[in-house]
């Protein structure tokens, strides 16, 4: 004897209702729909099976370092621990925007953002974070599908993020590209984790990709892990300068920043 509970499946229109005592005529087309109703759940999930971030830069003013980083730390404890709300921030070390950070509130979906903060949450940013910071770049980072390794059990503390320009018509030139230096990473078994995050809200300042090498610590950029040897070895003899003729076509490098968390200030994890 089966027994179903009321099934419904927008995507397809079926309900089903209780059926008892099936008979074997029925067996097969209850199969046809079951695969019908699995087919429409996966379908849904994928709507929304990405990762992504939203990020903003912040500058301390003129002496309100101290007055920033106090409102942060209680802001995040209070607003910002679970879910889609729950947040990092990183300090820029590097580059002309050095002394900044970056306010990584994430994994999200847009769905979200449907979802307003409290009255109570933007008084508080208003009070304790405004008056202490100048707001930079408020972005969307989606982590491109199937370009990404994460070492297990990885603590990253140290990111070095490299922005491209992706040129017209070579977004698969590119993916294809880079697809081959995280199946070495995979295969080499780095300790280092690589992702790459594609910009959904581009200002048009040309990074429409950001690439992040994730280590442990600051001393792992040390390390001579020798990798164009590994690569060619894996490839074939020159494929390293095959692939750096093919990636200078494809794509326009547009700077590079090294990034260290704040733990003081996070609630995420560097994860």
């Amino acid at each position: 004897m089966f027994v179903l509970k009321l099934i419904y499946c927008p995507k397809i229109n079926i309900h089903l209702g209780s059926i008892i005592n099936l008979k074997p005529l029925l067996m097969k087309k209850l199969t046809l729909l079951l695969i019908l109703l699995i087919t429409c759940q996966l379908s849904a999930q994928d709507d929304t099976a990405y990762v992504m971030y939203a990020t903003i830069r912040l500058t301390p003013k003129s002496g309100h370092t101290k007055q920033l980083n106090d409102g942060l730390k209680a802001h995040n404890k209070k607003y910002h621990t679970e879910g889609a709300q729950q947040v990092n921030v990183w300090s820029i070390d590097s580059g002309p925007r050095a002394g900044s950070l970056v306010w990584v509130m994430g994994p999200m979906t847009w769905t979200d953002n449907d979802t307003p903060m409290s009255d109570a949450h933007s008084a508080d940013w208003t009070a304790n974070v405004e008056p202490h910071s100048d707001m930079g770049e408020w972005e969307y980072w989606k982590l491109a599908e199937g370009m990404t390794y994460a070492p297990e059990g990885q603590s990253a503390k140290v990111m070095q993020i490299r922005w491209f320009e992706i040129n017209e018509n070579k977004g698969n030139n590119a993916r294809h590209l880079f697809g081959t230096i995280i199946k070495a990473y995979k295969e080499l078994n780095y300790d280092i984790g690589l992702h790459v995050f594609t910009n959904q809200a581009n200002a048009g300042d040309g990074r429409d990709w950001g690439i992040l090498w994730m280590h442990n610590n600051w001393a792992s950029l040390d390390k001579d892990r020798t990798f164009v040897e590994k690569y060619n070895e894996m490839y074939g003899d020159d494929a390293w300068d095959e692939f750096w003729e093919n990636w200078m076509d494809a794509t326009n490098f547009k700077g590079m920043e090294f990034h260290s968390l704040l733990p003081e200030l996070s609630v995420a994890g560097s994860n």
